[in-house]
């Protein structure tokens, strides 16, 4: 394959960032691991992230071929997603020497959306949404939709100049032409992936609870997300009560992994575990915090459950780990997942807001083991066939060639 030159563009999402840091979550991951499987394609990948002056080196490697830029701008320390806009023309001065040679630039959320409209010059410009802003608007009350106006003529303006956009799945291209008026024969829909060689199953899940500190007899139901009240946490542990008061025995673990990286995000721990003593239980209840992430494969290795339990989520990557790692899922149906999973072949899919619900699911799954085993034996070879970065690469390249 000739080579190909790309820019990534990411301003707030360092990729090489640690996963459970402020605003370090999928969006960082897709663009490392994309960035590494192109280059082995031969691609020469730059990923342009903003330095948080957190005395991380200005250049990076990803992989041969493929390394992280950080660009400084605006004033030091993290600065919210939600708080980039007055900083991105300052991004896109300070980006631009490392632009010179490129062939794609590809863009990520509406922060690197609004940089690449400086850079068009003729080259090929593709973008990935990650989320949109008018269903993030649509979930707020009344008097808090205004702050994301400036954002949504953004993205408005960017679905409208750049090339080619990549939905990450069928839902989210149809909500880019019902919200967003952007013609069908625009997008591509590629799924984001997962390194099937690092998350995959592991046999002896008794061993590996007692390992990492868990009962071995008891049942684990694990959850793992960024801090945030979309994320569902706190219907995770209402559904968490519901299944204890069920009295299954032995009595399942539930096990949680979130932390809190900004002031903001403390607020929404506090508020948890309120509930989780206003519920009763404590004793049922493991909050990890943020796990490093090359712990993660044990954490799933030792579960018998996962939950997906946002309130919205576009895709979800930790759900593909999950299922990759042979877990039987129990995800929302509100948005990505419902293109992902196959109901009671591969995994379960429930309204999260119906408590009864999603306990229900959960208990379904606890209570028949060899019905958990088949659906993550089925879980994954889903994410083998479809869902592997290999693969994923493979369409994105074609892409950036005109042939997606």
């Amino acid at each position: 394959m000739p080579e190909l030159r790309v820019a990534m563009l990411t301003p707030h999402g360092d990729p090489l960032g640690r996963i459970g840091e402020p605003d370090i979550g999928g969006q960082c991951i897709y663009v490392r691991e994309l960035s590494a499987r192109l280059a082995t394609l031969g691609a020469g990948v730059v990923a342009l992230t903003r330095d948080r002056g957190d005395g991380r080196a200005p250049e990076e490697p990803i992989s041969p071929g493929a390394k992280v830029i950080r660009i400084p701008c605006g004033p030091p320390g993290f600065i919210p997603k939600e708080e980039m806009f007055p900083y991105l023309e300052e991004f896109a001065q300070r980006a631009n020497p490392y632009l010179a040679r490129t062939g794609v630039i590809h863009s990520h959320y509406w922060d690197g959306g609004y940089v690449a409209g400086f850079f068009r010059n003729g080259r090929l410009w593709v973008h990935t949404p990650h989320s949109l802003g008018k269903l993030k608007q649509a979930s707020l009350p009344d008097e808090e939709r205004y702050r994301y106006s400036e954002r949504i003529e953004i993205e408005t303006a960017v679905y409208a100049e750049c090339d080619r956009i990549i939905a990450l799945t069928e839902k989210e291209r149809d909500e880019l032409g019902s919200l967003y008026g952007v013609p069908r024969e625009k997008i591509t829909v590629i799924p984001p992936g997962v390194d099937v060689q690092r998350f995959r199953p592991i046999a002896e899940k008794r061993a590996l609870k007692r390992k990492l500190g868990f009962p071995p007899d008891r049942p684990i139901v694990f959850s793992l997300g960024r801090l945030d009240e979309r994320k569902g946490f706190d219907l995770f542990f209402r559904a968490a009560a519901e299944v204890i008061r069920a009295g299954g025995q032995p009595r399942p673990l539930f096990v949680l992994s979130a932390g809190a990286g900004h002031p903001n995000e403390r607020e929404e721990r506090t508020k948890l575990e309120g509930l989780i003593k206003e519920l009763g239980i404590e004793s049922s209840v493991i909050w990890l915090g943020i796990l490093a992430e090359e712990n993660l494969p044990l954490f799933y290795g030792a579960a018998d459950v996962f939950v997906l339990p946002s309130r919205y989520e576009p895709f979800g990557i930790v759900l593909l780990e999950a299922m990759a790692c042979g877990l039987p899922v129990v995800a929302t149906v509100l948005g990505g997942p419902s293109k992902v999973i196959t109901p009671g072949v591969d995994g379960l899919l429930v309204d999260p807001t119906d408590i009864e619900a999603l306990s229900t699911a959960i208990l379904e799954l606890l209570a028949n083991r060899k019905r958990r085993e088949t659906m993550g034996r089925k879980a994954r070879e889903r994410v083998m066939a479809e869902f592997s970065w290999e693969k994923v690469a493979q369409r994105v390249w074609e892409v950036y060639s005109g042939n997606g």
